[in-house]
């Protein structure tokens, strides 16, 4: 339980170090363009795949539909995301970036490369090749681990819903 307990409070730890430092890292970037980050995703993900819709945009950046589409509602709204109608069903809309769009994206794409050299001057005596190599294993274990971690349901949503139907 102790050894539990251990393990718990050194993934709380390292979480906050690790993912608040390169969130935040990420939102000064893009914030200097009044973009979030996550919006940054969506623009680069249709820089990447032209004319994709919106479904193909949310299962390609791991997020729900309605997410997806409130983002980018604002990338529309500020001019760096346009919609195009498919010829034979207009129903379907493809996404592209306007050039304004485009501009923003290869800016913010840039400044990332930049930051990203930075990385060579972390203090470590592992290669680029050994620390690229745990990121990929950790992710793919990460991957695992998601797909088969028990689902956890928020019980004072339950109660309230059955507190509705009563």
């Amino acid at each position: 339980m102790q050894s539990e307990e251990r393990v718990f409070e050194m993934f709380l730890r390292q979480y906050r170090e690790i993912f608040c430092v390169l969130t935040n890292a990420a939102e000064q970037i893009t914030g200097q363009y009044s973009l979030s980050f996550e919006q940054y995703l969506l623009l680069k993900q249709i820089h990447e795949q032209r004319n994709i819709t919106l479904s193909e945009l949310a299962d390609d950046t791991r997020t729900t539909r309605s997410a997806a589409a409130r983002k980018l509602r604002a990338l529309l709204l500020d001019g760096y995301v346009e919609q195009e109608a498919k010829m034979d069903d207009r129903r379907v809309k493809y996404l592209r970036l306007t050039p304004k769009g485009e501009h923003v994206e290869d800016d913010i794409h840039q400044v990332f490369l930049q930051s990203a050299k930075t990385w060579n001057q972390i203090p470590s005596d592992l290669s680029d090749e050994t620390i690229n190599d745990f990121f990929t294993r950790y992710q793919n274990n990460l991957a695992v681990w998601d797909r088969n971690r028990p689902k956890f349901h928020r019980p004072v949503l339950r109660e309230r819903h059955q507190a509705s139907q009563d």
